[in-house]
């Protein structure tokens, strides 16, 4: 439909290596790390999840970021070229969202967000509520 061979840069032009998602997501470390089963296997496109969700598929859950914001850790996170899931769009309903902290949320500083001493992007962060912006490889 967009003649792009992805949706998460507007900018890309060939597709991304899905087996180095796979390889990296798959490795045991990797999910000691982030508590994952170490049974679970990976797969860049499951049939089971695919059927599971496909109802939930491009809804959008902001109403319930409200209740999750007030009980829990949100991270927000997006690429700086998505076009699915764009910068502008999410800082929208972000701004509109009814929270009794928004207004500090979007008076917090965005800071800068480095990797290896090289800028990977920005970080807003205000009690629960913490959003980044992945810049563009």
């Amino acid at each position: 439909m967009t003649e792009m061979p992805t949706l998460y840069n507007i900018r890309r032009h060939k597709p991304y290596q899905n087996h180095l998602v796979a390889e990296f997501l798959n490795n045991v470390e990797v999910k000691k790390a982030l508590g994952v089963n170490e049974t679970i296997v990976f797969e860049v496109c499951s049939k089971v999840v695919r059927e599971a969700l496909h109802e939930d598929l491009m809804k959008s859950v902001k109403y319930m970021v409200l209740f999750l914001v007030k009980n829990t850790k949100v991270l927000l996170y997006e690429g700086q070229l998505d076009l699915r899931v764009g910068l502008v769009s999410t800082e929208a309903w972000v701004k509109r969202m009814k929270w009794e902290e928004i207004d500090k949320f979007l008076e917090a500083d965005r800071k800068v967000w480095r990797v290896n001493d090289e800028l990977a992007g920005y970080v807003q962060k205000w009690r629960n509520l913490s959003h980044v912006v992945v810049l563009d490889d």
